[in-house]
């Protein structure tokens, strides 16, 4: 059994892992990374992330 939860992701996916159990869903693909885990609670998880940022002239 885990005693922590995990937050990655994976081209367009982010997997969450916790208690044995993972979830995989599809994000954006301008999706860098996650920086930091805001809340988690009741199955609800809230994250800031960073984009990328495509500019146009």
């Amino acid at each position: 059994m885990k005693d922590y939860a995990m937050l990655t992701n994976y081209g367009k996916y982010t997997i969450f892992e916790f208690n044995n159990q993972r979830i995989c869903f599809i994000t954006s693909d301008k999706l860098e990374r996650y920086t930091k885990v805001v809340e988690w609670d009741n199955g609800y998880l809230v994250v800031m992330a960073k984009y990328r940022v495509y500019r146009y002239i």
